[in-house]
């Protein structure tokens, strides 16, 4: 990355394992400054550890983003640590699994979900990244510059899992309506996912192999582009890491494991909000 680079702050939830400590440790190998959040201290100080970051570097913050006020909070507080957020990663998340460990082999129904199940999902896999993205994206704007990178899911599986599905759907509507709010701003807004189920604490207890799973380094390679200035003036598209393939230029490797944003790839089926405004 370039100097320029270097300088910005990338706010990162669910940090501290996973997925988000594979990103959180791409970024600060890059130099970026990075401000990690999770309900859990400890594992946000020790991603920092394994990474070697010093203070100025790095921050821990911690949050429980199933509360809402606490998305205030947070965003207040990352601000305040270095002036600024350039970049937001809404990677923090519940899986399936909180719902029901076995679930391939004892399925739940949807009627079987009580509602604060059902509304603590929703806070925290959609209403909180759509408010975090709400209170950091105008100081982004004013600076010309930013991103907002949300971690939804496989569409298909937003159609078969009850509450999760529906939660992760609504980020990728969000992420579209984020990517038209903001054009011409040059702050962007993108999905990136894994592309299936990733080897992280979120797939235990489902009975399969972790080897079955996606590895999580695959989100490193993509986070790093969409966190530089070569990804400029890419917005509303989804991300697959899986397909990410490193070997590539990172422009062609882009071009490969991007596609459309939430449902806009579908043609008249999926007529893009702006267009269907006209």
């Amino acid at each position: 990355m370039t100097g320029a680079d270097s300088q910005r702050v990338a706010l990162i939830t669910g940090a501290g394992r996973g997925l988000g400590k594979v990103m959180t440790l791409a970024l600060l190998r890059q130099g970026l400054r990075v401000v990690l959040t999770s309900t859990d201290l400890q594992s946000l100080q020790d991603t920092i550890t394994e990474s070697g970051a010093p203070p100025t570097q790095a921050r821990a913050l911690a949050g429980d983003l199933s509360i809402p006020q606490e998305c205030t909070r947070i965003a207040q507080d990352a601000l305040r640590l270095w002036g600024r957020i350039d970049i937001l990663v809404n990677n923090a998340g519940l899986g399936t699994t909180t719902i029901l460990a076995n679930l391939l082999e004892n399925p739940f129904r949807f009627w079987e979900v009580d509602r604060a199940t059902f509304e603590r999902f929703f806070e925290v896999n959609s209403t909180a990244p759509y408010f975090l993205a709400a209170l950091l994206a105008p100081q982004m704007v004013s600076r010309g510059w930013g991103r907002i990178v949300n971690n939804t899911t496989s569409l298909d599986t937003m159609l078969r899992f009850a509450v999760y599905g529906g939660s992760k759907a609504a980020l990728e509507a969000h992420t579209a309506s984020m990517a038209i709010d903001l054009d011409g701003t040059g702050v962007t807004a993108n999905v990136l996912v894994p592309g299936g189920g990733a080897a992280t604490r979120m797939v235990e207890g489902l009975g399969l192999p972790m080897e079955s799973f996606i590895s999580p380094e695959v989100m490193a390679a993509p986070m790093v582009w969409l966190a530089s200035d070569a990804s400029d003036g890419v917005t509303g598209r989804r991300f697959i890491a899986r397909d990410w393939d490193p070997a590539l230029p990172p422009d062609q490797a882009a071009e490969i494991s991007g596609a459309p944003v939430a449902w806009t790839g579908f043609g008249s089926r999926g007529i893009h909000p702006a267009k269907a405004m006209k």
